[in-house]
């Protein structure tokens, strides 16, 4: 009874841990296809959108 507890947990922990990355690079790179096409069309607005202030000297 304990191993097939075990299994079960240790199947679950590696089925949400490779869904969590799953969704996580599924939102990132959609992300990231959406600035590229923007930037692509209009580069001022896409420096607006992720905060770009330009060089800055110190």
């Amino acid at each position: 009874m304990f191993t097939k507890t075990l299994g079960f947990f240790i199947f679950l922990f590696i089925f949400l841990m490779g869904f969590s990355m799953l969704l996580f690079l599924g939102l990132f790179v959609g992300y990231w296809l959406t600035l590229l096409g923007i930037e692509s069309v209009s580069p001022k607005l896409a420096h607006k959108m992720i905060g770009y202030k330009g060089e800055t000297i110190r």
